[in-house]
């Protein structure tokens, strides 16, 4: 009886990894399936919905100051219901509610999940199996089958609607075991204030709502009134960096950095590799960022001899080097320059995830989710410049913003270059090279402070 009980709990929480690590990309992706599947104005309703309520989520999930356990166990509940009306109607309505509750769980399941991980770590001796591959293998097994037998994906929704509350429990036990760490700790005030912020917000996710829209579908909007949107939108996002200046002062810069390259290589360039390799740009650029991902920390720790400091230059360096190939019309060189950056991103991430929860000035139960709501303004703020450039580009050669994002041939490939790829690239570079010079700033005064000591 025993064994069957941890077998249970192995399986619960093994399934609250997976989706964990899977949530903000896969409800997205089943939804964007069934919009290019059936090509209806509905789910390109509920894709743009649960897109904008990802976005969103980040920014304001942390105002109601519940503890990171408390939230994870809301982004399972929250998942679950959101998967249902997917499975089991086509009620714009009901499809638009699930949209909203999906896009949060999406959002939030990792940076609470890594929260927690992070908290267990520091407390018990807990760990965690990896039976979520087994998890991961029924996902595709089932996929798989429907695409077979034609479902639509209901089964698929269905079965993320299960694996939901299959992780429950696991949240509940998690949950559990984070007591020792938050007893002692000030009970946290409710966060709902500056209510300004909430009504900026409102016109700022409008903005990215109809944006996102405009690579989806054609809309008869002027070029000119498109572009005064994108320019109100980022001045508000100025105006929300500017409000959050006091929070994560030796990191919001290296979060900005992170976002802002973030939606250069999986967004634009995604849709610029076709004009180098066709419809197997995309795929390509994915795979080169899924390697420089998860092999970032080993290859440049490998390189120099696992040495912290000399990582440290070298990975800047790389990141440098990347920006520049990028600007070389040649596809070798962009995809190469894509994979520097991609390795550089891969080393930072469990660095930055580990100083900023070690950090004796930041508080460490919010200290992930916040790190996503930088990296987050960071990539909507490539998106505003992207989408500026993109407007002013179209405008002035007579095109549709679905040229760029629904080629129909490369015959564009140069005023794409020229016209968006270079500026865009010279503002990731300028921001990378902020990012370069602070950073060195900070790793010189606490040197300077150690040798006081």
């Amino acid at each position: 009886m025993n064994r069957l009980k941890q077998l249970g709990i192995d399986v619960s929480v093994g399934t609250l990894n997976f989706l964990a690590n899977t949530g903000i990309m896969l409800p997205y992706i089943l939804i964007l399936f069934q919009y290019q599947k059936t090509q209806s104005a509905t789910y390109l309703i509920t894709l743009v919905a649960v897109y904008i309520s990802r976005a969103a989520s980040i920014f304001y999930t942390k105002r109601l100051n519940l503890r990171s356990s408390t939230y994870l166990i809301l982004t399972l509940v929250f998942g679950a219901l959101g998967s249902l009306p997917f499975a089991l109607t086509t009620s714009l309505g009901w499809l638009i509610a699930g949209s909203v509750l999906w896009g949060y769980s999406a959002a939030t399941i990792w940076p609470y999940f890594l929260t927690v991980k992070l908290h267990l770590t520091h407390t018990t001796h807990f760990k965690m199996k990896s039976v979520y591959w087994l998890v991961f293998l029924l996902m595709g097994l089932l996929l798989g089958l429907d695409f077979y037998l034609k479902l639509s994906f209901s089964l698929s929704f269905a079965l993320l609607a299960v694996l939901n509350l299959v992780a429950l429990p696991g949240g509940l036990l998690l949950n559990e075991f984070t007591h020792d760490f938050y007893r002692g700790q000030p009970n946290q005030r409710h966060g709902l204030k500056q209510f300004w912020r909430w009504w900026l917000s409102v016109v700022f996710f409008a903005a990215i709502a109809l944006l996102t829209t405009l690579r989806k579908a054609s809309l008869n909007i002027s070029y000119w009134v498109t572009l005064g949107i994108i320019l109100v939108a980022l001045v508000i996002a100025l105006i929300e960096l500017y409000a959050d200046r006091t929070k994560l002062v030796n990191f919001k810069l290296r979060l900005i950095n992170r976002g802002f390259m973030l939606s250069y290589v999986l967004l634009f360039s995604s849709f610029m590799a076709y004009y180098y390799w066709g419809k197997l740009g995309m795929y390509l650029v994915f795979v080169v960022y899924l390697i420089g991902f998860e092999g970032g920390a080993g290859i440049l720790g490998a390189l120099a001899h696992h040495d912290t400091d000399q990582k440290r230059r070298l990975g800047q360096g790389l990141l440098i080097a990347g920006h520049l190939l990028v600007l070389i019309p040649w596809k070798w060189s962009y995809l190469l320059g894509i994979l520097l950056i991609a390795l550089y991103i891969g080393d930072d991430n469990p660095t930055v995830n580990r100083e900023l929860y070690e950090s004796e000035v930041v508080d460490d139960d919010s200290a992930i989710i916040n790190k996503y709501r930088f990296s987050t303004a960071g990539g909507l703020l490539c998106q505003l410049v992207l989408f500026g450039l993109l407007v002013v580009a179209s405008a002035t050669h007579g095109l549709s913003l679905l040229a760029f994002f629904k080629p129909a041939n490369a015959s564009h490939w140069f005023l794409y270059t020229w016209a968006v790829n270079w500026p865009l690239v010279l503002c990731s570079l300028g921001i990378t090279l902020a990012n370069i010079v602070n950073h060195r700033k900070q790793a010189a005064m606490e040197k300077d402070d150690t040798l006081t000591d």
